[in-house]
């Protein structure tokens, strides 16, 4: 049986909403909240992202993790995920996204270095932010 994606996807970032045409230009350099909405309907967590990797591969990395809670498997704060990238683990850590508990995917650097090693590229150790210091209020819409 082919599993079917039945949660959503949103992705928070610099540019224009599809929507209203209003433009966000707040989110600090490099960062999105990108967050899945659905995986309460198996009993699970949902996912976010805070790196900005692209459209293509913020979906493909949260819709694996979707699939993989979908056909059984069950993730926790502290978790270290196989099976994303060929030659590093993610670690899964719980944050807050607008009020409710997600399992933030942290990624290492390119040295497979995690944020909160001193080593780390700066544009991963973003990572560690909390939601709301990524898109500073005082910096809201144009």
């Amino acid at each position: 049986m082919k599993q079917k994606v039945d949660w959503i996807i949103h992705c928070c970032e610099n540019g224009a909403c599809d929507e209203c045409g209003r433009v966000e230009t707040n989110f600090l350099p490099y960062t999105c909240n990108a967050h899945t909405h659905g995986m309460e309907r198996y009993e699970h967590m949902d996912f976010q992202m805070v790196l900005h990797l692209g459209h293509r591969e913020i979906m493909r990395i949260l819709n694996t993790l979707g699939l993989r809670v979908q056909a059984g498997e069950r993730f926790k704060d502290g978790d270290m995920v196989a099976g994303i990238y060929e030659d590093c683990n993610i670690r899964l850590t719980k944050y807050i996204e607008t009020g409710r508990w997600v399992l933030r995917v942290i990624i290492p650097d390119k040295y497979n270095v995690f944020p909160e090693d001193d080593h780390c590229m700066e544009t991963y150790r973003l990572q560690l932010l909390k939601t709301d210091a990524l898109c500073p209020s005082d910096r809201f819409w144009v």
